[in-house]
């Protein structure tokens, strides 16, 4: 009797599992766009709108992505910026003209969207169960966050936890 039981429960939970990663992967987007609501940045070149991806795990196996880039459906104009460089295009990524703004951090160029697949591609949970990765991927965010200038991920931090979600750790780019 109980192998039989043990067969109906791992039938139980495997369907149970199905329909959780199906309604957990419906959320992946709507993670991003609660990231964007968020997001107030002047973004010059577009890397750090580009930079947001959330991954979805279960038992630190992967199971699903969606990130910003995929959202917004706007490159970015360039790689991201050097600390002391000089942006040198006619106009930022949301359109306004370039006033030459000069990078405060950065230490090499890349573009924001690969750097976020790479992150969530190399770092998972440390727990078995459900979770979610979700990465700011450029060091510019940090910067702004740290500065206090923009709200990169703080404010979706106090969003998620104000709808009873456990955020572990906030962490910017590699």
């Amino acid at each position: 009797m109980s192998g039989k039981l043990d067969r109906v429960f791992k039938r139980m939970k495997k369907r149970a599992d199905a329909i959780i990663e199906e309604r957990l992967t419906e959320q992946l987007p709507n993670l991003i766009a609660l990231a964007l609501k968020h997001a107030v940045i002047h973004s010059v070149t577009g890397n750090t709108m580009n930079s947001y991806a959330v991954a979805l795990f279960h038992d630190k196996r992967f199971v699903g992505f969606y990130s910003s880039y995929l959202a917004l459906g706007k490159a970015p104009t360039r790689v991201t910026l050097q600390k002391g460089e000089r942006y040198d295009l006619p106009y930022y990524w949301g359109g306004d003209a370039a006033t030459g703004y000069t990078a405060p951090t950065g230490d090499r160029s890349y573009w924001g969207q690969e750097e976020a697949e790479d992150f969530v591609g190399t770092h998972f949970p440390s727990k078995n169960g459900w979770a979610y990765i979700l990465v700011a991927a450029v060091d510019y965010a940090k910067y702004l966050e740290a500065r206090g200038t923009a709200t990169v991920l703080g404010g979706l931090q106090n969003e998620l936890e104000g709808r009873g979600a456990n955020v572990s750790d906030i962490k910017f780019g590699k």
